[in-house]
């Protein structure tokens, strides 16, 4: 008994001692890990910075034409060094041409090595890495080579000095201090260190921590060797301090108290000897029953106080306190690491920790040619789950949809969550063959959207959810994380325009419809603001070709003399919204000239036609919004004609007529444009006030040859007589078809066979042209002919 007292008491003390000492060590190794991810992450940040500015370089055609000529390049090199060190970009450039030679060096150091340069000559790639200029600067450089007629004629080094912003982020992320040196001494300090940074002790070729006390503080030194581009050894070092004078102060504590209980445990032991050579052996067998039921986690004993067993159970407490209290600061730290790199709600990978994934994919396709695949994945209608079943039953749906994309994908394939209900797998090792990839990839995308449609059992609730996936196959050269993640973006935003719960693969040519879309709803904008946009005038005349009115149509001049299509500017408009600031404007300018006409022969008799949105004829304060406009410029309402498209059929709801009646009642007259195109309903067109029918360009097209469209022409006219309307043909472009219209009762014709649309300035000529013959007719206040 004496012996298994003994060996218990010195194995608790020498385990206590051990944990100890491997949860500090642990600590440091957390240390080391982490701040090696960030700076890992700084370079990362630079060389990305740099490679989004890459086309200052490549498309810089004056500096690769003297390169080219082996003329000199200084005019043309600094204007680039300007702009890239005023951008933060690089603190340094070198240009080098075909044979290695320096043509360039905002630094003047023309005898200086860059073994970036001579890599990105060789193999004509992109090369990043570190360039070491010993006793003076570390620099974060890529390398761009420069091509001219499919041969590489030279090279561009973009250099980013570390000393500056890299050095001073990651002082800032640890919250202490960071110095940057080499064999010759300090380069840099972001702070005076209290302690001695010697070169010869200081340089490591592996990462590595150690503590150091001056003037009674505490700190932990992280040593992160640098090695440079092409070499093989550490070249310099980064050392990160960081202030633990409270942690290990904590520490001290805890392992005083651990000593101390792991000494008294040995004398109770002593004492325990003690009594079991003065005592019986009952004493001792319920002192070794305590025991072990401490040993259990059991400290209840109904020894008498004479048994001192009460202490020793209070010292283990103790101890266990402290050593709890450890365990929590461990895991804590753990914790930290782990959320830096994993999403909390899944613990699938986060952001970060696919970036890391996707940037080694991208250097491993480039290496092996075997094709890889980015899918991001879109939930359909999460909201509505959100907002019918609340954010607790969205959570567990998400999280039920993780463990079922992990479970479909192969074991090399990654599944990422980037955050609310978007998901990206990552493809690597498909076939090199890039039809044979992407057959693949759609199969796998195939089966994700398989595991999405299964149902989910929420609070006894079975839910449904689709998907829209969109696919980028890479290598497709020059690839960065980000814009691999764009281009997947814009291939999973055309799977939702095509309906949802698909598949779609990533087409330069529909990112670049959609960025031009994006840039002319930019210039839109900027054009409604300043009123750019103009009304050209499309004559509405009769079969003798004298004119009865016009249509206005917006027309966007550019300042180099071209036009912007309508057919490109008004589905942006209609699908931003800028629609209203569109029809506002032509109302207003249609008004304006309706108030310019009064009192000018013929012209103040003729109407003016706009087109209107059914949106912004829904809209509640169109009355006062049109009542203002008139007011505001004095024209007659009754040659105000509005034309409404067929499509507001399909929702004549009771705020559309009532916006309708109301502007009929004002004194303005009402055109039912595109009819028999879409929504044609002889009830619909009882209930939608009107008065003039347009028949619709692509039924006179071919009226002439297409029997249907000459039926069709035929009986829109005469339902147009039998509900007293006016009659309009647009699209008329030849004597045949205004003949066909005039044998069925139309006499109002617009199209280019007689004018197209024109500005209001030369539409006005037109007319005054023409008063002569318009003289021998009579033009009613409609400007319907007698």
């Amino acid at each position: 008994m004496f012996a298994g007292l003994l060996v218990l008491g010195v194995t608790l003390a020498t385990g206590t001692h051990l944990a100890v000492g491997q949860a500090e060590q642990r600590l440091d190794r957390l240390g080391v890990e982490g701040q090696s991810a960030a700076w890992r992450q700084t370079l990362a940040n630079e060389w990305q910075r740099m490679r989004a500015e890459a086309t200052a370089v490549t498309r810089n055609e004056a500096l690769i034409g003297a390169l080219r000529d082996d003329a000199g390049i200084r005019t043309y090199a600094d204007p680039l060094y300007n702009r890239l060190r005023a951008g933060g970009i690089a603190d340094r450039i070198v240009v080098v041409d075909a044979q290695g030679g320096v043509r360039y060096d905002s630094a003047d150091n023309h005898g200086e090595r860059v073994p970036l340069a001579r890599a990105a000559l060789e193999d004509g790639r992109f090369h990043e890495g570190l360039h070491h200029v010993p006793g003076e600067r570390v620099y974060a450089g890529l390398a761009i080579p420069v091509y001219r007629g499919g041969n590489p004629i030279g090279a561009v080094v973009q250099l980013r000095d570390l000393s500056t912003s890299a050095l001073e982020s990651m002082a800032e992320a640890i919250g202490g201090r960071a110095a940057l040196l080499d064999e010759r001494g300090p380069l840099a300090l972001t702070a005076p260190f209290l302690m001695a940074l010697a070169p010869g002790e200081r340089l490591h070729q592996q990462a590595a921590a150690s503590r150091v006390d001056a003037d009674g503080r505490h700190s932990q030194l992280v040593y992160l060797p640098l090695v440079p581009f092409g070499g093989e050894e550490a070249t310099a070092t980064v050392v990160l301090a960081r202030d633990l004078t409270e942690s290990v102060a904590t520490q001290n504590l805890i392992n005083a108290t651990t000593y101390v209980a792991a000494f008294g445990m040995l004398v109770l032991i002593a004492g325990g000897l003690y009594l079991w050579l003065g005592r019986t052996l009952r004493p001792m067998r319920r002192a070794m029953d305590t025991l072990d039921r401490i040993g259990h986690g059991d400290f209840e004993t109904d020894l008498q106080a004479d048994s001192r067993v009460a202490e020793i159970a209070r010292l283990q407490e103790v101890t266990r306190t402290m050593a709890g209290r450890l365990g929590h600061i461990v895991e804590i730290e753990e914790e930290n690491a782990r959320l830096a790199f994993r999403d909390a709600l899944t613990d699938l990978p986060n952001r970060r920790l696919l970036l890391e994934h996707l940037e080694h994919a991208i250097h491993t396709v480039n290496r092996t040619r075997r094709h890889a695949a980015l899918l991001l994945i879109d939930l359909d209608n999460f909201k509505t789950l959100n907002d019918t079943c609340g954010h607790s039953a969205g959570d567990r749906l998400l999280q039920a949809l993780a463990q079922r994309f992990t479970a479909r994908l192969r074991d090399q394939d990654i599944v990422a969550r980037l955050g609310g209900d978007e998901f990206v797998a990552l493809l690597e090792e498909l076939s090199p063959d890039r039809s044979q990839a992407g057959a693949d990839a759609q199969r796998i995308a195939g089966e994700l959207l398989k595991a999405m449609r299964e149902p989910v059992r929420i609070d006894d609730i079975e839910h449904v959810m689709s998907g829209s996936i969109g696919i980028t196959l890479f290598p497709r050269g020059f690839d960065t994380p980000e814009e691999l993640l764009k281009q997947a973006d814009f291939a999973m935003y055309q799977a939702k325009q095509q309906g949802r719960n698909g598949v779609r693969f990533y087409d330069p040519a529909m990112q670049r419809t959609l960025l031009r879309e994006a840039e002319l709803e930019r210039k839109l904008r900027r054009a409604l603001q300043g009123e750019e946009l103009v009304i050209h005038l499309q004559p509405q005349v009769d079969p003798e070709g004298r004119i009865l009115g016009a249509e206005a149509l917006m027309r966007w001049p550019q300042p180099d003399g071209s036009w912007i299509s309508p057919g490109e500017f008004i589905p942006v408009a209609e699908h931003t919204g800028q629609i209203l600031e569109v029809g506002r404007l032509a109302l207003q300018q249609a008004c304006h000239t309706l108030r310019a006409w009064q009192g000018r022969p013929v012209l103040d008799r003729l109407p003016i036609s706009v087109n209107l949105s059914p949106h912004h004829l829904r809209q509640p304060r169109l009355m006062e919004e049109v009542t203002t406009i008139l007011d505001e410029t004095g024209a007659a309402a009754q040659r105000l004609h509005i034309e409404v498209t067929e499509s507001v059929m399909a929702d004549a709801s009771q705020p559309l007529i009532a916006n309708l009646e109301a502007l009929r009642a004002r004194g303005v007259a009402l055109a039912l444009d595109d009819f028999g195109t879409g929504y044609s309903s002889l009830g619909y067109l009882k209930r939608l006030p009107q008065d003039v029918l347009k028949i619709d360009r692509s039924f006179v097209q071919d009226i002439e040859h297409d029997a249907d469209d000459a039926n069709i022409v035929a009986t829109i006219a005469a339902i147009a007589h039998n509900m007293g309307l006016s009659l309009i043909a647009e699209g008329v472009e030849n004597e045949a078809q205004r003949d066909f219209l005039v044998r069925h009762g139309c006499h109002r014709f617009q199209g280019y066979l007689y004018h197209h649309a024109m500005p209001v300035a030369d539409f006005e000529a037109l007319v005054a042209a023409g008063t002569d013959a318009a003289d021998h007719g009579t033009i009613d206040t409609q400007g319907e002919q007698e």
